[in-house]
């Protein structure tokens, strides 16, 4: 009774309960709204009640029964106002209430005071007491209840004439089915509201999830980009300044070779700039919208630097300077690769010509190996270079960002990666990667 219309009231039940079980003693104070239902319950019962017990209580009352029973009345209803407060403690307080105004209906006093309408209000506590989460006022409220139901029906037994059984079948089963009924209300209340507590903790774990997962995908496109940047730059960078050095030592003695190895200067800061800008496009693109997909997909416009095996001769050739030849042999049958594995084939051989000229002294002999074999493709760029003047033993070999960079790109690609001294002095970049035809269907 008073089920549905406690609803909202009883949303909170579990609020003012620890995590340990225990009430919160630092549960709020009653609202407005448990004054209200408080006042709503009172009007409907309690006016009802007491004109029953002046009728009841005949032309010449106990005063004193009749006063006690009504206060009784008054405080039970009372009780509701702090019920969410304390489930366990408001419960007890009713208990005890209707205890009282049980021995107030033994034989001989004017009526069965605790069968009159504002006995009703005690279906609230059981309600409320199994909607929370205090299992020491769940268990104890259908406990009670039951047992007071039983001790009703005693009462009423012991007050008058023995009933028909029907009749006593009737008011015990009335008064087990109400006691029941709202324990399981009160019940399915807690149960619905921890299915939604479980089902938005679900959807906040969700939604950290993607987030992680957001995050992790941000910080692979970084490491992308940083890749990407220290190919195009560090290998932009060692080129122009070979084709400046060479122009410098050839300006005064071979005019024309000079001004060629300008216009390499000059064509490979323009490639540069076009991937730089192609990186930083990367870089400035808004998040993804719905619908966007169909947009970006009918766009011609390159989202990011994406060279491959057409490029390649042409950056071997840049890299090429006085003092510093590089060469492409390609053997076996070309085939399709997929263009991830076409990029990777570029910034390893990128990045092994830019070692060559970054760490060894002119003149050297770079050469870009292509084979194309049964089983896949091998890349492999050796040189010849010296130990730069001065140094007399190699530098401790220690893979630095751009030999890792190597690796990772190799790897991810689902090949095999090698490097180390060269069988006839200088460096060996290897790189082996399975049939490119099953690479192409990835």
């Amino acid at each position: 009774m008073g089920a549905s219309s406690d609803s909202r009231s009883t949303s909170s039940a579990g609020r003012g309960v620890a995590a340990s079980g225990e009430p919160d003693r630092e549960a709020r104070p009653p609202t407005v709204a448990d004054w209200v239902w408080a006042a709503a319950c009172a009007a409907a019962l309690l006016p009802v009640t007491v004109v029953e017990l002046v009728r009841e209580a005949g032309e010449a009352p106990d005063a004193v029964w009749l006063a006690g029973t009504i206060v009784l009345f008054v405080v039970l209803h009372l009780t509701v106002v702090v019920r969410r407060r304390s489930p366990r403690l408001a419960l007890f307080g009713a208990s005890a209430v209707m205890l009282l105004l049980t021995v107030a209906s033994l034989p001989g006093t004017s009526s069965i005071a605790v069968l009159l309408p504002s006995s009703a209000a005690y279906l609230v506590f059981v309600f409320t007491a199994a909607a929370s989460d205090d299992p020491w006022a769940d268990v104890p409220s259908i406990v009670l209840g039951l047992l007071g139901a039983a001790l009703i029906t005693a009462v009423a037994i012991a007050h008058g004439p023995v009933p028909e059984a029907r009749a006593l079948i009737s008011l015990g089963g009335f008064l087990v089915a109400s006691i029941a009924a709202a324990w399981a209300l009160g019940r399915y209340r807690r149960e619905s509201r921890r299915k939604r507590a479980a089902q938005e903790l679900g959807r906040r774990q969700s939604a950290e999830l993607r987030l992680q997962g957001e995050r992790a995908a941000v910080a692979d496109e970084r490491r992308r980009i940083g890749r990407e940047l220290h190919d195009v730059i560090s290998h932009s960078l060692a080129v122009m300044v070979a084709q400046a050095e060479a122009s410098r030592v050839l300006l005064d003695r071979d005019e024309t070779r000079a001004r060629t190895a300008i216009e390499h200067v000059v064509s490979t800061g323009r490639t540069a700039m076009t991937d730089m800008r192609g990186l930083l496009a990367v870089l400035a693109e808004p998040p993804a919208r719905a619908g966007a997909a169909a947009a970006d997909a009918a766009s011609p416009e390159p989202r990011e630097p994406s060279p491959g095996f057409a490029e390649l001769a042409a950056l071997v050739e840049r890299s090429a300077a006085l003092g510093r030849a590089a060469v492409l042999t390609e053997t076996g049958v070309p085939r399709p690769v997929s263009p991830g594995t076409a990029l990777t084939v570029y910034r390893v051989v990128q990045e092994s010509l830019t070692n060559t000229l970054k760490h060894t002294a002119p003149p050297t002999t770079s050469e870009v190996r292509l084979a194309w074999t049964t089983d896949g493709l091998v890349v492999t760029v050796v040189d010849d270079g010296a130990l730069p003047a001065g140094q007399t033993s190699p530098s401790p070999v220690a893979p630095g960002r751009g030999i890792r960079g190597m690796r990772d790109r190799v790897e991810q690609a689902g090949g095999h990666f090698e490097s180390g001294a060269g069988p006839h002095g200088g460096w060996q970049v290897r790189a082996t990667f399975p049939d490119p035809e099953a690479v192409a269907h990835d």
